[in-house]
């Protein structure tokens, strides 16, 4: 049984991993098409020991609660703030975002940023979720999670690869 948990575990990691990797492309071609400028937000940590400073490898520990995952600027000047989950199940509850993600998402949100939840469902559907809509999903529902068919008006396109998260874009 620990076995399959850990092969679990690894295996979410590794999607995980793969659509912040996709989202970091669509990033880069976001930048060279200059259409925006985001970046994966960097999270605050500490080293504690070091394990091969020839290879700059430490161990460390967070020093703060993790911010949204990442941050940027669109073209025409306004801010664009998210936060992207992956899963393989079929559902994204709501407290995958913790309560600091989700006072960032509302100040900038409230500033006027654009911001959203990405979600990738086992990286075949993609939705950009605007985080207004997102706490009127979760306060107005009696569910503790939303799965596709709640977010279908949120579907997003991956025409040529790239996530079309920005919907004033054609890609």
């Amino acid at each position: 049984m620990q076995r399959t948990k850990s092969h679990s575990a690894l295996l979410a990691k590794r999607n995980g991993e793969n659509f912040e990797r996709l989202i970091e492309i669509t990033c880069a071609y976001y930048s060279k098409m200059d259409v925006a400028y985001i970046q994966k937000t960097p999270e605050p940590t500490k080293p504690i020991k070091v394990i091969n400073r020839a290879k700059r490898l430490f161990q460390a520990v967070y020093t703060m609660k993790a911010q949204p995952d990442f941050t940027g600027t669109l073209k025409n000047g306004k801010s664009v703030v998210f936060e992207a989950k992956h899963t393989v199940g079929t559902n994204i509850a709501f407290d995958r975002i913790n309560k600091q993600q989700q006072e960032d998402l509302a100040l900038h949100n409230h500033l006027g940023a654009m911001t959203f939840i990405l979600i990738s469902f086992n990286m075949k559907h993609f939705y950009a979720v605007p985080y207004s809509d997102w706490m009127q999903l979760k306060e107005t529902g009696s569910k503790k999670s939303v799965n596709q068919t709640d977010l279908v008006d949120y579907e997003i396109s991956t025409k040529k690869g790239y996530l079309n998260f920005i919907r004033e874009v054609e890609l």
